[in-house]
């Protein structure tokens, strides 16, 4: 009777890893820079991909016929290469030019065609001055 249950219990254990191994592969992505995508992308041919950077303009925003949001992203710190992104959606009220992002999405024929994307809020709160339309210069 104690083999037959230790048997099973280690079956069980081995099937349960096997399936939440399995089930985290299909979701779970590495964060790339742009810098890294496009390194390793031509070298083993990423397709689905997550990419944190900065939003570097022009910035173009189509709303006729469909919503388009045309940009780039850079590798946070600066610099080039510079990664065109394509988004089919609605823009992020937060999104601007030196923005921080998160895409996730596929790299198709040298551009991110983005499934989702996410804004960074300012690590600062600046308040807006009555009036005056921007933040307070907090000098």
């Amino acid at each position: 009777m104690g083999r037959i249950f230790v048997s099973l219990v280690v079956f069980f254990i081995v099937v349960g890893s096997v399936l939440v191994y399995q089930a985290t592969q299909g979701t779970s992505s590495l964060v790339l820079l742009p810098s890294e995508l496009i390194s390793k992308a031509h070298a083993s041919g990423i397709s689905r991909i997550r990419v944190g950077g900065k939003v570097v303009g022009p910035i173009d925003y189509q709303t006729e016929p469909s919503f388009v949001l045309r940009f780039r992203v850079s590798d946070p710190a600066g610099g080039e290469p510079a990664v065109p992104v394509e988004y089919h959606g609605l823009k992020p009220d937060m999104f601007q030019a030196g923005r921080d992002v998160l895409i996730d999405g596929d790299f198709e024929s040298g551009t991110i065609q983005a499934a989702k994307l996410q804004t960074q809020c300012p690590s600062k709160y600046e308040p807006v001055v009555p009036g005056a339309g921007h933040p307070v210069d907090a000098k």
